[in-house]
């Protein structure tokens, strides 16, 4: 029985000590347009910015407008700590919603909503270049925590094996 605590402190001790930074949530270090600012041009988008990497699924971002028209163009972009989110025209003077959902590297979805206004109507913004060539975006994190959670039931596995083995007294 003394083995099976062991193996079974070990395990939980080198689980608990792996996954020390992914265990921290993201967090929103910043927003352009800065959320309750005020400018005359509107933007051509809407870029995040978190103290750690995001991933990229689940990511949605929504930017309305004051009449309540969804202006975000695209699928937003995700590098490391960034979520850029390309918009569209906005031909409307007001205040505009951003409501965003963003999955943190531990896989807890992060929500968001701010607001800026614009002071005067704008014209619809060129197309942003897509770079064809770009790398997929690297989900690691993912197939980490897969890891270990696998490596964790093979070590339970183990334990009870051992257990069951060992003849009765």
């Amino acid at each position: 029985m003394r083995r099976l605590v062991a193996v079974l402190m070990a395990a939980l001790l080198a689980l608990a000590f792996s996954a020390g930074p992914a265990a921290a949530h993201a967090k929103l270090e910043s927003m352009t347009p800065a959320d309750g600012s005020s400018m005359p041009a509107p933007p051509t988008k809407v870029v995040l910015t978190f103290n750690e990497p995001v991933g990229s699924n689940g990511t949605q971002i929504q930017v309305k407008s004051p009449a309540g028209v969804n202006v975000a163009t695209g699928n937003p972009q995700v590098i490391d700590n960034t979520v850029t989110q390309p918009v569209g025209a906005m031909i409307e003077t007001g205040r505009y919603q951003v409501e965003a959902r963003v999955v943190s590297a531990d896989g807890h979805p992060i929500t968001i909503a701010a607001a800026f206004t614009i002071t005067h109507a704008g014209h619809a913004p060129d197309a942003p270049a897509v770079d064809p060539t770009a790398p997929p975006p690297n989900n690691s994190n993912t197939v980490t925590v897969v890891a270990m959670c696998l490596v964790m039931l093979v070590v339970v596995a183990l334990a009870i094996v051992i257990v069951r083995r060992r003849p009765a007294q």
